[in-house]
């Protein structure tokens, strides 16, 4: 380990979204602090250049609202203060959680290239606070021309690979990111450097030195990061300067340099060779706290599907004509999208940062501060729902004036759209209000609507919230095969009205693969036999049923603050970390004590089995299980309500497999992950952010689990504040992790109300097949039916046939990530999801690419692509992800065919 000879500290305020202040003064106080740091920065230019004032703008939201009122001046010296080397900014939006997945991070990151535009030099990115991110991000981060990223972490309630440390982030694709993992972002000032005196931080020195010969640093020099005496969210601190002067100027090392990351990361630079490749996913510790509020993190994660398929449509509009048309109503969708399409992505964005409630939201939760920052955050996720609605609806509307009316049907018709490309078999709940103006197809006004006689709803009408937990029942559409990217037309009244009246009370369930026994006296699922694979698929041995329900809680209710049970953290500074977690913290599990109710429906679309379970903590709670006629998969989903309870308490639904010498591998943001095999040292092994599926397999066979709504997952047992440094499977258990309120701030400690819990499992037979786990999840994602009447007004004649396909997108392993309009287009973003290379095609169908262009990540055209027969090709390697510019427009021939 060489000698310490430099310390590069890097100044900047830490952006907690709703923590410190609430947020519409939080992002006040953000835009000020930037005109604070500019002026610092001119005042405080004299003396030796390496200790002038120097400020790290860390994320870009907070840039993003200061240009809203900054002044053309104050733009060219914030501009001239980067080209000078005394300001930076960092690329990442926010300091975001692992509810981000690889589109959503490509989206957050648009403002580098609205930035770089401005002439800022945005080549590294960091985070601060949060304990991780998703492992793709280095892939995204590269593509958008990042050559740094830094992370801070807390271990509050948390940990840390050992720091400092530098390293050479391998990301899926085999590229490399350099990646420093540093010390928490307040330790400058913790250490004692900016105080008058510098005795404190003399003392440190020694004790740095020793931390860094611990964790083997390999290099002279060192990233230490400051903010302000008063904590999070605050501005410029200019002692810090003039202590890097007086210090510099007493003989002793090491050398403190005013910087900004790129300094370090130029320092880097040299050194790259002597650092040590990682490989593997930064799995967060914190984002357990999304689930205490884990109905809008459900919300969330629906409001995501409906914003990627609405971009999806509208990209679609874009090579349909948009010259007015005898009959056009008119064409909302450019309205809505102009408007509201860069809202809606900013407040999803910003659910997925890491701040879900202020520092007192805990301790002291009916303050004012604590209500109203709740409610600030609470209403980023209805906002997208509220928005990804109305641009869905208007987007898919918009689309259905083009499409021809099937034979004698007229506007008694729905018209089903496929986002996904490949065909598709699809059923499920249809909102009443897509059927009837009213909303009620029992009502006199329906039988008028089957007949087509009613006027049609406003070009505005959303009507898109009628669909709720409901085990398929209720109207639905039957099983519609729709053409891959495409849609189909089907008269309204193929649309069902599942009747629930007739049901039966058996124990024993059949369909043509499956046969299920329920426990009708304490609930879930006691056996699951194959018939097809001849096996049993639900472990007896593991003690609990499958979709069986636990309450969880800290067991001792007398402890005046039992969260210390969990994590007790020490906050004296240190230079090494210490762990906080309690790991032998005891717990009270409990089950559902009877069933209240077993029903048993057979339908014309499955057999639907309904249990109500009493709770002694919960009260009462529904769970369904759905077995379709059309289709191999079982869906589990749940319901109950939660009481306002702040004592620590969790609720899972357990998933106990029959499958010996399983492994399990994570979809983690597009990339499978093998727990253990597939993390960098030091990270959380307990518990995982998931999205879109899970999978056990033996190489023989396997199961896989579709979590659409609820990310957060445990595996083998409940491993909770365990902070186990090696990962175990003890048993092909999954636990899907409901709700919690464990942490002691930032999050919520009660969230009353529904709560609802959905997943889909399928067994099958072979080893694991990454392709096919993505298709069963996207498909579970997309499950509910997109539908749209044809009560508006259309286009005379129309350009479209009753049913087709809009594009030909190539199929898993490739992966469609985003589907967007772009300027002049329109921007496909594809992901090669596999360890081989691929060519990929892009074909015209009824859309006619005309031509296409390779892109960066952010649409800037690179290479022009050759075409032949309407279509591209290009050769993609493992893990990559690529965008292209396509010029679209109406296939004439096609349709006409």
């Amino acid at each position: 380990m060489p000698e310490l000879d430099t310390i590069y500290l890097v100044h900047h305020s830490h952006t907690d979204v709703g923590f410190t202040a609430d947020q519409p003064i939080l992002w006040e106080l953000q835009a000020r602090f930037i005109d604070d740091a500019l002026n610092t920065i001119e005042r405080m230019q004299d003396g030796p250049a390496e200790t002038h004032f120097r400020w790290t703008c860390e994320t870009t939201a907070p840039v993003l609202k200061w240009l809203e009122t900054a002044s053309k001046r104050d733009i060219e010296r914030f501009v001239a203060a980067d080209r000078s080397g005394h300001l930076e900014v960092a690329a990442m939006f926010a300091n975001v959680t692992p509810l981000y997945d690889r589109a959503q991070y490509a989206e957050s990151l648009r403002a580098v290239a609205r930035l770089r535009d401005m002439g800022l030099d945005i080549r590294h990115a960091m985070q601060c606070d949060v304990n991780g991110q998703n492992w793709p991000l280095a892939d995204v981060l590269l593509d958008a021309g990042i050559e740094g990223f830094s992370m801070a972490i807390n271990t509050h309630f948390g940990g840390a690979p050992p720091r400092p440390g530098v390293f050479r982030w391998q990301a899926p694709s085999g590229r490399i990111l350099p990646a420093f993992n540093g010390w928490a972002y307040p330790r400058a000032r913790e250490f004692g450097i900016g105080e008058a005196d510098d005795t404190a931080f003399a003392a440190w020195v020694p004790r740095l030195q020793a931390q860094l010969e611990r964790v083997k640093y390999p290099l002279p020099f060192v990233m230490i990061q400051g903010d302000h005496l008063y904590g999070d969210n605050a501005s410029v601190y200019p002692a810090y300067a003039t202590f890097a002067r007086q210090w510099n100027a007493s003989g002793r090392g090491p050398k403190i340099v005013m910087a900004t990351p790129r300094m370090f990361w130029a320092a880097v630079r040299k050194h790259a060779d002597q650092l040590e490749v990682w490989r593997g996913d930064w799995t967060d510790y914190w984002n357990f706290g999304c689930i205490s509020t884990a109905r809008e993190t459900a919300i969330d994660r629906a409001s995501r599907v409906r914003l990627t398929d609405a971009d999806a449509i509208y990209a679609a509009l874009q090579g349909l004509p948009t010259a007015p048309q005898p009959g056009l109503r008119t064409q909302w969708a450019e309205h809505s999208f102009r408007l509201y399409r860069d809202e809606a992505w900013r407040n999803l964005n910003l659910w997925g940062e890491h701040t879900w409630g202020a520092d007192s939201a805990v301790g002291t939760p009916g303050t004012d501060d604590s209500l109203a920052q709740k409610n600030h955050k609470l209403n980023l996720a209805y906002t997208a729902r509220s928005l990804s609605l109305l641009l869905g609806r208007d987007a898919l509307a918009d689309f259905t004036q083009y499409v021809a009316h099937g034979p004698d049907h007229g506007a008694d018709e729905l018209l089903v759209f496929n986002p996904l490309p490949w065909p598709r078999t699809v059923s499920g709940q249809v909102p009443a209000n897509t059927l009837t103006p009213r909303g009620d197809p029992t009502d006199t006004t329906a039988s008028r609507h089957f007949q087509g006689h009613y006027t049609p709803p406003t070009s505005i009408w959303t009507g898109r919230n009628a669909v709720h937990h409901g085990g398929n029942l209720g109207w639905v559409l039957p099983p519609t095969e729709v053409p891959a990217f495409g849609y189909i037309t089907v008269p309204k009244t193929s649309v069902l009205n599942v009747n629930t009246a007739a049901a039966s009370q058996e124990a024993e369930v059949e369909t043509e693969r499956y046969r299920l026994r329920f426990d009708t006296e304490r609930g879930g699922v006691t056996s699951l036999y194959d018939k097809q694979l001849g096996c049993e698929w639900v472990d007896a041995d593991a003690g609990y049923p499958l979709n069986g329900f636990v309450h969880e809680e800290v067991a001792d209710r007398t402890h005046n603050w039992p969260r210390n049970l969990l994590n007790k953290m020490d906050w004296t500074p240190i230079a090494e970390d210490v762990s906080g977690w309690q790991s032998g913290w005891k717990a009270n599990r409990t089950a559902p004590t009877r069933v209240t109710s077993h029903l048993v429906y057979r339908t014309l679309l499955g057999v639907a089995v309904e249990q109500l379970l009493e709770h002694p903590q919960v009260g009462q709670l529904a769970q369904r299980v759905f077995l379709p006629m059309h289709a191999d998969w079982i869906e589990c989903e749940a319901e109950w309500e939660m009481n306002q309870d702040s004592h620590p308490q969790a609720t899972y639904l357990l998933f106990p497999f029959s499958l010996s010498g399983a492994d399990i591998r994570l979809n983690i943001a597009g990339q499978p992950i093998v727990p253990g095999r597939d993390q960098l040292p030091g990270v959380c092994r307990d518990y995982f952010t998931v999205q879109g599926w899970a999978d056990f397999n033996n190489g023989e066979c396997g199961v896989t689990i579709a979590l659409p709504e609820n990310p957060m997952v445990q595996l083998g047992d409940f491993h909770f504040g365990q902070a186990q440094s090696e990962f175990v499977l003890e048993r092909p258990m999954f636990l899907g992790w409901i709700t919690n309120n464990y942490w002691e701030t930032n999050f919520q400690p009660v969230q009353p109300g529904l709560v609802t819990a959905r997943y889909r499992i399928q067994p099958y037979a072979g080893p694991f097949d990454e392709a096919r786990a993505h298709r069963f999840g996207l498909d579970t994602e997309h499950a509910a039916p997109l539908t749209q009447h044809f009560g508006e007004p259309g286009v005379t004649p129309p350009h479209l046939p009753v049913s087709g396909t809009l594009l030909r997108l190539p199929d898993v392993p490739v992966l469609t990530m985003q589907l967007k309009s772009g300027v002049g287009g329109v921007l496909l973003s594809l992901l090669n999801a596999s360890d081989e290379g691929q060519t990929v095609h892009v074909g015209s169908a009824l859309l006619k690419i005309g031509r296409a262009w390779r892109c960066d990540l952010f649409g800037s055209k690179e290479e022009e692509l050759p075409m032949s027969d309407g279509a591209v090709a290009l050769k993609l390697s493992p893990r990559r992800a690529v965008t292209l510019h396509l010029e679209l427009a109406l296939s004439i021939q096609e349709n006409r065919s």
